[in-house]
């Protein structure tokens, strides 16, 4: 199999303009929107975040071997992290010579565009040349986010970030280019009347380019003795704009999770006045659970229903496993009774609650019953 590459960036920017004239053009370039995923880590990051929280678990339920055996862990998470990047995720169903599903191959969405007369066509540059795959409809599973604006595409839904992302972006540039430059002068020293010497000038230059570096060096004092009529001037060129720089990426700190819906802890941010303990977290992964995984992971359920269904598997024991949102420690009150009922058994609630270090271990040929073992269990957890 052939490796799916892009062009270059360069050519990304040309490609991305224009569909072919029987293609149904993207309202936002896909190769733009690849684009802006690289611009910025922390875009980047929560794209990853969210596609890992929504198919990071992989498939759970009785029927769940049916759909592993055509659709591995990596590309439902590939395909989740096209849905957060592009807002469309195209899925190639795979048959046998008597049509029955054999896979499901995720394809990239940048490289994917719709057909004005049905069907879709992939686009993939291999070294020289582009080469294309053209798909019928019924090969091709389009995976859509919600999207206001309707049409052949959804757009994704951080969209209305672009900006923050090409500020950051831009700020980013223009320090390297800075530097990369040579950078600019802070001052620069004019000199007026007679001429200096040469030994004058050596000892301005050698102070500036020898002597004034390192922080223990900052604020020193440069004397020079000059003939009569002799003037220096030190005269400032660049601009002091850190500080402006650093309110633009603290507001882009703040809009980026926010366009997200992604929790700031989660991609390192930490804002003033939180004071970092776990039930403000606990919280702050309800929400995220509810309002950003929930809805995404609803999508994906949906389509893998119909898959399960057409596999012969029972579509309501076929579903992507949810985050825990069991705080570490929380969950151990409940090992008596799963004990007691016997869904967990003894070894798995020692595992579980990590007990060995507090008595509860099983000596060479005994084997204790299942209510004792509950009612130890118990008295140690409430010990705990």
């Amino acid at each position: 199999m052939s490796a799916q590459v892009m062009k270059s960036v360069h050519g990304l920017e040309l490609d991305g303009q224009a569909a072919a004239a029987d293609e149904r053009p993207w309202p936002v370039s896909p190769h733009a929107l690849a684009q802006l995923y690289q611009m910025d880590p922390t875009h980047a990051r929560a794209c990853q975040v969210k596609a890992e929280g929504v198919a990071g678990g992989g498939l759970a339920g009785d029927d769940a071997e049916a759909l592993a055996d055509v659709l591995a862990t990596e590309d439902l998470v590939s395909i989740a992290l096209d849905l957060e990047v592009y807002g469309n995720a195209f899925v190639e169903r795979v048959r046998d010579r008597t049509g029955k599903l054999t896979g499901l191959h995720r394809l990239p969405a940048w490289s994917m565009a719709r057909k004005a007369g049905g069907g879709y066509r992939q686009r993939l540059w291999q070294q020289t040349r582009e080469k294309t795959t053209n798909f019928k409809e019924k090969q091709i599973a389009m995976l859509r986010a919600p999207c206001p604006l309707g049409g052949h595409y959804s757009l994704p839904g951080y969209l209305a970030a672009e900006g923050v992302v090409q500020l950051l972006h831009a700020i980013t540039r223009y320090n390297q280019r800075f530097f990369e430059a040579g950078a600019v002068p802070e001052h620069v020293i004019t000199h007026s009347g007679p001429e200096m010497s040469r030994d004058q000038q050596a000892a301005i230059r050698d102070f500036f380019t020898r002597e004034l570096r390192g922080v223990e060096n900052s604020r020193k004092t440069l004397f020079l003795s000059l003939p009569e009529g002799q003037e220096i001037n030190f005269q400032a060129v660049s601009q002091d704009g850190d500080g402006k720089f650093l309110d633009l990426m603290k507001m882009a700190r703040d809009l980026l999770p926010t366009a997200h819906g992604v929790p700031p802890r989660l991609l390192g941010i930490v804002a003033s006045g939180q004071l970092g303990g776990s039930g403000e977290m606990t919280g702050q992964m309800q929400a995220f659970e509810t309002f950003s995984l929930a809805p995404r992971r609803r999508l994906l359920n949906n389509w893998l229903r119909d898959v399960a269904t057409e596999l012969g598997a029972r579509p309501d024991e076929v579903a992507l496993q949810g985050v825990d949102l069991t705080p570490a420690g929380d969950n151990r009150s409940d090992l008596p009774d799963l004990v007691s009922a016997g869904i967990v058994s003894v070894e798995e609630a020692r595992a579980m609650a990590d007990l060995e270090s507090h008595g509860l271990t099983k000596s060479a040929g005994d084997e204790p019953d299942e209510a004792s073992m509950a009612e130890r269990l118990s008295r140690i957890l409430e010990e705990l």
